[in-house]
């Protein structure tokens, strides 16, 4: 979850991108979090009643988010373009960027900023600007996820 929130076009998503920065070159790696067990929680406030999603257990098994696969479900979908997709260390903070247009010809523009220790607990604020927006409620949300680390994963355990 926390590999495809980072990678994945429309979501991450993830932002208010610092001016100035220099992206990181390309050849340099983009340092995930530590592997091992991470128990992931995430909230959209401004939904009704704060739609929140039940916590869960995802094993990471590598550190640079270039090489993180993404899991079941988390593919782009068929027909989605994506003009931007883009991360960055800004000082102690990831930010990411993606611009993308859907099959029906919406656009999302997502804006992701990572805070916190990868080795142990981080947070992710994903900002997502629909245009046009598919309800009233969805031109602008921003979703909050806190990452833990809990343990090693469980042997057996598949890469997220």
């Amino acid at each position: 979850l926390a590999g495809f929130t980072l990678a994945a076009c429309g979501q991450a998503g993830d932002k208010a991108p610092a001016s100035g920065a220099a992206p990181a070159p390309a050849s340099a790696p983009m340092e995930g979090p530590r592997p091992g067990l991470w128990r992931i929680s995430a909230i959209i406030p401004g939904m009704p009643e704060g739609v929140a999603m039940p916590p869960v257990e995802t094993c990471v098994t590598r550190q640079d988010f270039s090489e993180m696969p993404r899991g079941p479900g988390q593919e782009a979908p068929e027909g989605v373009e994506c003009s931007e997709q883009s991360f960055r260390r800004d000082d102690d903070v990831l930010v990411g960027r993606s611009v993308c247009t859907m099959p029906d010809g919406s656009r999302a523009e997502t804006d992701t900023r990572v805070t916190g220790d990868l080795s142990s607990r981080y947070s992710m604020e994903v900002r997502t600007r629909m245009t046009p927006a598919p309800a009233p409620s969805m031109a602008e949300t921003t979703m909050t996820m806190t990452a833990e680390r809990i343990g090693d994963c469980p042997g057996g355990s598949a890469a997220q």
